[in-house]
């Protein structure tokens, strides 16, 4: 008895998740010119030219990884920390945690870009960007119920969730040699003692 088109395999989505998986192993915290092709299509268990059929260049590949990465920890902050009935400082702790893993990895690949790769460069930082609106966002509802049920002090939603991003961000960036945990741990003690501690800014 044929199988319906809907109990067919899509074997090419699941072909281009393991290609996927594979660069995004070997993009993170790498030299974005170290890592070949021909390396990411071994690790995939595909022939280069299987490789090329679905991405059809080295930058594709890259940027469809980053995209794939900021993706997933959208879906983390939204859809798995977010909304837990847990307190807010919890939470907003584990999302700290989650944007310092992701973007420790991804951000450093962005940094190592030369000259001759300003076009790339450009389109990274534009991804980025607009992943970090829904990122804010996120942020943005977890302050505000810390807010309404009066674990944290008034602070304004536009502007701080921006900030954490930036100093999460601008910390990697700055301090590439310094353990992530030390810089996992810096931010969120400064963001709980001014959103727990300190009296309203006038």
């Amino acid at each position: 008895m044929p199988l319906d088109a809907e109990e067919i395999p899509d074997w090419r989505a699941r072909r281009r998740e393991v290609i996927l998986n594979a660069a995004a192993e070997l993009f993170a915290g790498r030299d974005y010119a170290s890592v070949q092709v021909e390396e990411v299509a071994k690790r995939a268990g595909v022939g280069k030219a299987t490789l090329y059929r679905y991405f059809p260049s080295k930058e594709e590949l890259y940027l469809e990884s980053l995209e794939r990465a900021l993706g997933g920890l959208e879906q983390k902050l939204t859809a798995e920390i977010a909304p837990q009935p847990i307190p807010a400082s919890v939470r907003l702790t584990a999302m700290v945690s989650a944007l310092v893993g992701t973007l420790g990895e991804q951000l450093l690949t962005l940094k190592r870009l030369g000259g001759d790769q300003s076009a790339l460069a450009d389109r990274t930082r534009r991804i980025i960007g607009r992943r970090s609106e829904r990122t804010a966002t996120a942020l943005q509802r977890v302050m505000a119920e810390g807010m309404a049920s009066g674990e944290f002090r008034k602070i304004d939603l536009e502007i701080v969730p921006i900030l954490v991003i930036g100093m999460v961000s601008g910390g990697i960036m700055q301090a590439e040699e310094r353990p992530r945990e030390a810089l996992e741990r810096s931010v969120i003690d400064f963001l709980m003692s001014g959103l727990t501690n300190l009296p309203p800014f006038i």
